[in-house]
């Protein structure tokens, strides 16, 4: 999809895809599926360093880049290699570096589990106890079926290339308006951690909403609203 003439460039989490913005995405924006993910093909070995060539080479224009845990992950790796690229970020429920050891270890029960042998727990680490408890949950129910039609050597694949994450002390060098959003029961991304992005970047804002890791799944409403002030910001820059 080179050429994407959209401002705001949505990027889901691992083992999603671009589905999981259904409920926040504006007129207009674009929600990209990494490869491997959706209906984007898989495309060998993934780098964080590709990932970011990847979200570049569908833009055309300089962007606002939306990402949640890994997608977050992806616009700062974009944001701190190629600056120009990027208008603005909306980083929400992710980490400025990732622990190796942890990343590699849920690469591995991947590999030996498959989709279904780490099933539970992952969304166990993505949803509050109440929205899998309640019978249907949309958000966890397309959860569920997203992550049981990935194949576990993609999905461990990115486990892999996450473990190359840390940007922790380039964060300094982001210019642009950037909102970080922490969710309130989130077991995967702190608070503490989020408001230290926030710190550490000019001019960054941290919002928090009521949610687990998954935000846009259990707290759309919240999350758009957040969405919104951010771009406002943007425009009025």
């Amino acid at each position: 999809m080179s050429g994407t003439d959209g401002s705001v460039v949505f990027l889901h989490p691992i083992g999603l895809d671009r589905n999981v913005w259904s409920g926040v995405l504006p007129p207009g924006a674009v929600a990209l599926d990494f490869p491997g993910f959706g209906e984007a093909a898989a495309a060998g070995t993934v780098s964080m360093a590709g990932l970011a060539e990847y979200v570049v080479g569908q833009l055309s224009e300089p962007a606002t880049l939306v990402g949640m845990s890994l997608g977050g992950m992806v616009a700062q790796q974009v944001a701190v290699r190629e600056p120009a690229a990027v208008r603005s970020l909306v980083v929400a429920c992710s980490n400025p570096a990732s622990d190796p050891r942890v990343m590699r270890e849920r690469a591995a029960a991947a590999r030996a589990g498959g989709m279904a042998g780490v099933l539970d727990i992952t969304l166990d680490r993505w949803f509050t106890p109440e929205a899998l408890a309640e019978p249907g949950h949309p958000g966890v129910e397309y959860a569920r079926r997203r992550l049981l039609a990935d194949d576990p050597e993609v999905f461990a694949g990115y486990w892999a290339a996450m473990a190359g994450h840390d940007v922790k002390d380039q964060l300094g060098s982001i210019k642009v308006p950037a909102t970080f959003i922490a969710g309130a029961r989130d077991k995967a991304s702190s608070l503490p951690v989020l408001r230290g992005m926030a710190d550490a970047v000019p001019g960054g804002v941290l919002r928090v909403v009521d949610g687990p890791h998954m935000l846009t799944l259990e707290n759309p409403g919240e999350f758009s609203a957040v969405l919104s002030e951010h771009l406002d910001r943007v425009r009025g820059s």
